[in-house]
């Protein structure tokens, strides 16, 4: 009595220091140091840390102070987690979530997804708490934080353990571990030793469990030297003693997890221990004690809405009475169990009820209940011979459709071989546009002439260029998309040799604007060269020396655009109206066709004009289908 007396006081006394803090201040600096003591608070206080955190969440507002908002917004939903309202705690944290990532809080986005994934398991959503973890590892993976990434893999790890499935309890838990060790942190590292030890109790595995348990006891010790151990480590070593026979011992280690739980105020860890303490009682025939623990058990169960626990703990006390002959507490506490489960009661379950609802009631309840049954079974016969009816209409409608569908894939299936092959004869036919004997015999030549001329280094370096275009161009041919940046070196390479056998007599640049990262855009291979071919063949085909070939690829409107120009005597009149195309584009043009097909792209060939229209070259350009390497 007089330690609880003293804590109110305390309360009192810290809740009146705060509201005269409030009511002098409310800048950030006091916003602060108010968050850190509702941090503190969380656990040993939740109601003075509850009504300061709506304070100051209210001060954070009128002061518009971001940070404020957010970590306000964070402890009210641990808050309610831990209260059990995990429909609440999940809006709260939603909540945080959009003031995380609107404000940029990347160091704490992470922490948020991790609670939301708590929420949800605690709520029994495990689909939804499993993407909110993943979502965090990832985001801690990528700020590089070990401690949060092990923290949402714990979380993963303690969601597969209430899920039954041991042995990816074991793996996240396990590499929880590893990260937080890394960092020393001790009470995380025995959190995830001691589900370890759980899953392996659940397991059967007794020897393993105990292993685990001692490993989270040595955390524990190391984050709190000489301080008492903590609830769990009692409860999970009662239950391996249970299971090996040391029932003293396993009785002793029940009820001073009970009475650690209840000094503690941990209402979530009382729930298990005062459980399995009943269940003690119940085996040594301390009856009455053992109802006294279930019952306490299930206020607790019913207040955090623990429908496992609600079921289990219903279940037994159903039991207990009906081995009384207290068959009206046993039918009570029975549906009780049955809405806790909230499915279809199988035949033994049915069978159990009836039996305990033919004890409760008289014979004439029972002679309504079979009416009933009949009635029953008249109806499901009826019922069955109108689902058959419907049974055999649906198969014929799924049969028409799944022939209907058949067709419509193979319909679809062979136009895109049909396309498939189309591109790749259009990649052959410009490969050996690319690679025309012409082209081969006269740098072959001028390797030889370069030879007999004793000109070995540039013999050699001409050879290693020529080489490298041949495989380029020959590997390029295979793939459906290069980098911009290989297509970049295969032109530099292109033109460096066509210098070579043009007697150098143009000069040549190529230009990649800087919103391009050459490495991350894609593009179909060898759309450039014909065009980059003819500015040397024809636009340049009057120039003896001083000519100049430029290449640009830049963006427009968020499209990627390749442009070729040359300082060559330009298009005669009819060139200009027709359009004076080579092989290679015309089937570069196809190709376009077939890549964008939903597109109407357009190869345009202009004069370059300057002072009194005269013309000092000619322009082509065109878009290029395109996609983004992330």
């Amino acid at each position: 009595m007089r330690k609880t007396t003293k804590t109110t006081l305390l309360f009192l006394f810290s809740l009146l220091c705060n509201h005269q803090l409030f009511a002098q201040t409310t800048d950030s600096t006091e916003i602060k140091k108010n968050i850190q003591t509702c941090i503190d608070s969380v656990t040993a206080n939740p109601d003075f840390t509850k009504e300061l955190a709506g304070r100051m969440l209210v001060a954070s507002r009128q002061a518009k102070y971001p940070w404020g908002i957010f970590m306000n917004t964070m402890i009210l939903g641990s808050l309610a987690c831990n209260e059990g309202n995990s429909k609440q705690a999940v809006k709260l944290h939603e909540e945080a979530l959009i003031h995380c990532r609107n404000n940029k809080f990347i160091q704490k986005e992470s922490v948020v997804l991790a609670n939301i994934g708590k929420d949800y398991l605690i709520g029994g959503d495990h689909k939804k708490a499993l993407g909110y973890y993943q979502q965090a590892v990832v985001v801690a993976q990528h700020i590089k934080d070990t401690a949060q990434i092990g923290q949402a893999l714990e979380g993963i790890g303690e969601m597969y353990n209430k899920m039954g499935n041991h042995e990816q309890t074991i793996r996240y838990c396990g590499e929880a571990v590893a990260y937080f060790k890394l960092k020393n942190r001790y009470n995380s590292a025995r959190l995830a030793y001691n589900n370890m030890a759980t899953s392996y109790i659940q397991a059967n595995k007794f020897d393993s469990a105990y292993k685990y348990i001692m490993l989270s006891q040595a955390e524990f010790e190391k984050a709190a030297p000489g301080a008492e151990a903590p609830v769990d480590f009692y409860l999970n070593l009662a239950i391996c003693y249970d299971s090996l026979g040391r029932k003293d011992s396993a009785a002793y280690c029940y009820k001073k997890a009970v009475q650690m739980a209840q000094e503690n105020g941990d209402e979530i860890a009382a729930q298990a221990a005062l459980f399995h303490l009943a269940v003690v009682s119940e085996r040594n025939g301390k009856t009455a004690e053992a109802r006294s623990y279930y019952k306490q058990a299930l206020v607790l169960c019913e207040k955090y809405n623990n429908l496992e626990g609600i079921i289990d703990i219903t279940n037994s006390l159903a039991d207990s009475y009906a081995a009384t002959g207290d068959y009206t507490n046993a039918y009570a506490y029975r549906v009780k169990a049955d809405i806790a489960n909230d499915s279809l009661l199988n035949q033994d379950k049915v069978k159990t009820i009836a039996e305990l609802n033919a004890k409760f009631d008289n014979q004439q309840l029972k002679n309504e209940f079979d009416r009933k049954t009949l009635l029953s079974q008249v109806q499901q016969e009826k019922a069955l011979a109108k689902r058959n009816i419907l049974i055999y209409t649906f198969i014929s409608i799924a049969a028409l459709l799944l022939v209907g569908i058949f067709f419509v894939v193979k319909y679809f299936r062979q136009k895109n071989i049909i396309t498939a092959n189309r591109n790749n004869e259009l990649k052959q036919r410009l490969l050996l546009t690319q690679m025309n004997p012409h082209f081969i015999f006269n740098s072959v030549d001028n390797i030889q002439s370069l030879i007999h001329s004793n000109k070995d280094e540039e013999a050699i370096n001409y050879l290693t260029k020529f080489s490298k275009l041949t495989r380029q161009i020959l590997e390029n041919s295979r793939e459906n998309y290069i980098s911009l940046s290989e297509e970049l070196n295969m032109l530099d390479n292109y033109m460096t040799i066509q210098k070579l056998l043009y007697n150098n007599n143009f000069a040549h640049t190529l230009t990649v604007d800087e919103s391009i990262d050459p490495e991350s855009v894609l593009l179909p291979p060898m759309l450039t060269q014909p065009f980059i071919e003819n500015a040397i063949r024809h636009g340049l085909k009057n120039k003896t020396q001083g000519g100049v070939v430029n290449v640009r690829f830049y963006m427009n409107d968020g499209q990627l655009f390749f442009e070729v120009t040359d300082n060559g005597g330009g298009l005669v009149a009819k060139e200009t109206e027709q359009g004076q195309r080579s092989l290679s584009t015309q089937i570069t043009k196809e190709r376009l066709e077939s890549i964008a097909a939903k597109k109407n792209i357009i190869i345009r060939t202009l004069n370059i004009t300057g002072k009194d229209d005269a013309i000092q070259g000619v322009k082509t350009f065109f878009e290029i289908p395109y996609v983004y390497n992330n």
